[in-house]
């Protein structure tokens, strides 16, 4: 009944908001505890919306009934934009909202709602400002108003509460009925509306015969735009309310199917005279404390209401308003949230803390539905600013494992000489990717011992693998960038060779329609590895054939290519090699013609490097390698660097699988 006094309707349609929608909801919704009906925040915004287009008053005092037909239109809209929202599926829009700014903000919530109630126990009217620094003051200005009968009410009223809520064989018993009846008792039985209390008064009768809502014929641009806010900022309390409370008490809701419960609700709501209806935090509260498990609650006491309207009102005549606001004070008070800012003090997680406190100081500030947004905000930015910071590891190798780890977290792993390997462990996105550039070529400066930009290479840096294992997606913005890498450490130290690893099969195909980074793909980091040491191996073989020059003929680069067959499943086929070219080959025009021969997919090459490998083993025979060996390593491997830290055997196992494979 109050707050539809605060959106400036009759208190009727506030009993009227708090059945019809609790008991659709309660068939739908997935929070056991949320009690939908009428809320501050959509209640205001009822007042100050719908203002714009009618006035709530008659120049005699009484309600407009425009007025009236504006806010029940207002539901029927409302759930209609919720309901579409549920069915595409939206509610992934509540995941940005973390628990530090949920908490922050129903803790600073607890507070605006208690001073909201403290006017009943006091006796007067209190500021209406959204800052509740404002309302205090007002409030310790105009003690001298008090009416202290009233206080000693509503304190004993919060004692009685607090006994039953502390003593652990009195929390089932229903306190607030309770004290609900004995206030009406004691209200009735000693008149005490003669003696400055304020009670409830005359409460109309009656169930509302159902009724399509009308939708006004001017005006629908501002009424549609106070349904966009009043929807998004009166879901947006709800699901906070209900994420307290499943948090609470261990269950998850589905944004999703909360959106269709509320858009439903609305709708039906709006053919029963109601305005747009949304979770509470006062009536939840109680709902909570009086033991609610399931949605059944919801339903029972929405029935219970209808019934309440049909032939109970009379009885609520003398209900004093001090019992009420000490029902909701206690009530709200566990909604404050002592223990989080302490805890994220001590994990030292200084973002979350930060977010917490000005989701706490924004909502006691400016109000609920600022507070909300400023929430919202934060969680948005932190999103944005844990994205966007590029997390990567340097690996280096274990000793006697093909298993690569990163330098920082195991003593046991050791860099590999000539050799940088780093580990990206995010997805690469327009927003990280230049983060990524950046550190790449800081370790790779590092590799080479440059201490500023303008210092010439003192190391050695053979290859810069670049471990893909941990990205899932990538955009158009991070392939160039990765081209933008190759070329800048090419522009750094032009003998170091890059390799993309582990790539996976999402990401591969996309870097196969770049030309320009298709050919740096490989298999994983290992195999990489082995790959580059066979080529230079391969260099090595072809020197001892090589002239004073470097350079062999096309007669001798028959013969190795002949040598090499034996390790393959491939025929050389001698016209590829006599086709074209100077008859003096150096040693990359020599690769080029066996990668030609063998092919340019990766598969093949890394067959390439294995039959170079053996041949300048000197190796006699070997079993024919067929084109599913790499690949299986290549899997192999990336199941061994994601299961490393702790599964020593699993690791042997698969170790123990690639030796026999090799």
């Amino acid at each position: 009944m109050s707050y539809a006094l605060v959106a400036n309707l009759p208190p009727i349609y506030g009993l009227y908001t708090g059945s019809f929608p609790l008991i659709i909801y309660g068939l739908l919704g997935t929070s056991r505890q949320l009690a939908v009906g009428p809320v501050a925040i959509v209640s205001l915004l009822v007042s100050h919306g719908l203002n714009a287009i009618a006035p709530a008053k008659l120049e005699d005092g009484t309600a407009n009934p425009v007025f009236i037909k504006l806010a029940i239109a207002s539901a029927f809209l409302s759930g209609c934009f919720q309901l579409a929202l549920g069915l595409l599926k939206l509610g992934f829009l509540t995941s940005f909202l973390s628990h530090p700014v949920v908490s922050g903000f129903t803790s600073a919530a607890a507070i605006i709602i208690g001073l909201g109630q403290l006017k009943h126990v006091l006796g007067y009217s209190l500021s209406e400002s959204n800052n509740t620094f404002v309302v205090i003051v007002d409030m310790l200005a105009r003690l001298g108003e008090a009416h202290y009968p009233s206080i000693l009410m509503g304190v004993g009223v919060m004692a009685f509460l607090m006994v039953f809520k502390k003593v652990p064989r009195l929390r089932k018993v229903p306190s607030a009925m309770l004290v609900v009846i004995i206030g009406i008792l004691i209200s009735w039985g000693a008149r005490l509306d003669k003696s400055g209390f304020k009670i409830c008064g005359t409460i109309p009768a009656g169930v509302p015969v159902p009724k399509a809502p009308e939708l006004p014929s001017s005006g629908m641009g501002t009424l549609f735009s106070f349904v966009l806010i009043s929807s998004m900022l009166g879901y947006m309390e709800s699901i906070a309310v209900g994420l307290t409370y499943a948090n609470k008490n261990g269950y998850a809701i589905n944004p999703d199917q909360e959106l269709v419960a509320f858009g439903v609700s609305n709708i039906v709501g709006s053919f029963f005279r109601c305005y747009p209806a949304a979770g509470g935090f006062g009536r939840s509260a109680v709902n909570a404390n009086a033991g609610s498990r399931t949605q059944m609650a919801g339903i029972i006491s929405g029935l219970l209401m209808l019934i309440v309207l049909s032939a109970l009102t009379p009885l609520f005549y003398y209900l004093p308003k001090p019992v009420l606001g000490a029902i909701v004070i206690i009530a709200v008070s566990g909604l404050l949230d002592t223990h989080e800012p302490f805890h994220l003090y001590e994990l030292e997680a200084w973002e979350e803390l930060i977010a917490f406190c000005v989701t706490f100081f924004a909502t006691l500030l400016f109000g609920a539905e600022l507070g909300l947004a400023v929430g919202f905000g934060c969680s948005i930015i932190a999103l944005l600013f844990q994205t966007s910071s590029p997390t990567y590891s340097v690996l280096g190798q274990v000793p006697g494992t093909h298993l690569y780890h990163d330098l920082k977290v195991m003593d046991a792993v050791v860099p590999v000489p000539g050799i940088l390997i780093i580990r990206f462990d995010m997805d690469l996105w327009f927003a990280n990717c230049n983060g990524f550039r950046d550190a790449v070529l800081h370790e790779v400066k590092l590799a080479l011992h440059m201490v500023s930009e303008t210092d010439k290479p003192r190391g050695e840096l053979r290859r810069l693998v670049l471990d893909l294992s941990g990205v899932n997606r990538l955009d158009s913005s991070s392939m160039r960038t990765l081209k933008d890498i190759i070329v800048k450490v090419k522009s750094i130290s032009p003998s170091t060779s890059v390799a993309l690893a582990g790539v996976k099969k999402a990401v591969r195909r996309r870097l196969a329609r770049e030309i320009a980074l298709a050919s740096y793909m490989g298999p994983g980091a290992h195999s990489i590895l082995v790959a580059g040491k066979s080529r230079d191996q391969l260099q090595q073989y072809f020197s001892k054939s090589a002239d004073a020059s470097g350079r062999i003929t096309r007669q001798q680069a028959i013969s190795i290519a002949h040598e090499l067959e034996k390790f393959s499943s491939s025929k050389v086929d001698e016209h590829t090699l006599e086709e074209g070219g100077s008859e003096a080959l150096s040693f990359n025009e020599f690769y080029q013609l066996l990668k030609q021969l063998y092919g340019e997919k990766e598969d093949r090459i890394a067959m390439l490097y294995s039959n170079v490998h053996a041949a300048v083993e000197d190796r006699e025979s070997l079993p024919p390698v067929n084109a599913e060996g790499p690949q299986e390593e290549q899997d192999q491997e990336e199941i061994v660097m994601s299961v490393v830290p702790e599964a020593g055997e699993i690791n042997a196992e698969i170790v123990t699988k690639q030796q026999k494979h090799a």
